[in-house]
């Protein structure tokens, strides 16, 4: 089997062709918080290329949703799930800041806190134990009030390394939750966050799957809370 695998939850554009037994055929990244857009579709061109792989040959596609900004998630998400639909194919989603964490204790067996970028003078949080597994959060949390432990990584905040998702180690954790026999994703319910509220009620639900030993998502993103933007009354939105 071969997984495309896909993220663009913080800054970085990246796309990674990989087998499911987690062999990286070709993985490439841009960092650019303003071009996920412009540079997604050349970099799976050119990582299908590398891999000596062509789209038919993809049974998969992996997406890391979040959390992060809206626009640049909503790329990858997108072109993940269009991929999926035009191929007939599965597409799961993973939560990046898995991604990240799996990468940090591989480099450094230790208690990992991510951050990462989420605007308005915030950063997405998580924690996790020196096996990666998480044991809180995602949440969005100020950039004073932050419950920092151990190894710290991400993109954003008091960092010991700067990591941003790759998808490589996306599309590895995907195939060592199906290998492990978790089923793909059924649609995932999550709550309506306020703007101003951290995603604890997300959090909570994502703890309850990972204790049932669920982390595939659906390709939907983890935002964890509602948009500054609203449509206009004008359009039939509210004030």
């Amino acid at each position: 089997m071969h997984i495309l695998a896909i993220d663009t939850a913080t800054a970085a554009t990246s796309v990674a062709v990989v087998d499911s037994d987690g062999a990286v055929r070709s993985e490439a990244q841009v960092v650019d918080a303003r071009r996920h857009a412009e540079v997604i579709a050349p970099l799976i061109r050119d990582v299908l290329a590398d891999a000596g792989a062509v789209m038919s040959a993809i049974d998969l596609v992996a997406c890391g949703v979040g959390p992060g900004p809206f626009t640049g998630l909503r790329v990858g998400i997108a072109t993940g799930i269009a991929i999926a639909e035009g191929r007939g194919i599965p597409v799961v989603g993973a939560c990046s800041l898995d991604a990240i964490a799996r990468r940090a204790v591989r480099d450094r067996i230790a208690p990992v806190t991510v951050l990462t970028r989420a605007r308005r003078a915030e950063l997405c949080w998580a924690a996790y134990d020196e096996h990666g597994r998480r044991l809180a959060g995602p949440l969005i949390r100020p950039e004073h009030d932050l419950d920092i432990d151990g190894y710290v990584v991400g993109d954003a905040g008091p960092v010991d390394a700067v990591m941003y998702p790759q998808a490589g180690d996306l599309a590895d954790l995907v195939a060592e939750r199906l290998a492990s026999g978790e089923p793909l994703p059924d649609r995932v319910e999550l709550p309506e966050e306020g703007a101003r509220e951290s995603g604890a009620a997300t959090a909570d639900i994502l703890h309850d799957r990972a204790q049932r030993g669920l982390l595939l998502l659906p390709a939907r993103p983890l935002y964890l809370r509602r948009p500054d933007a609203v449509v206009p009354a004008s359009m039939g939105g509210g004030a």
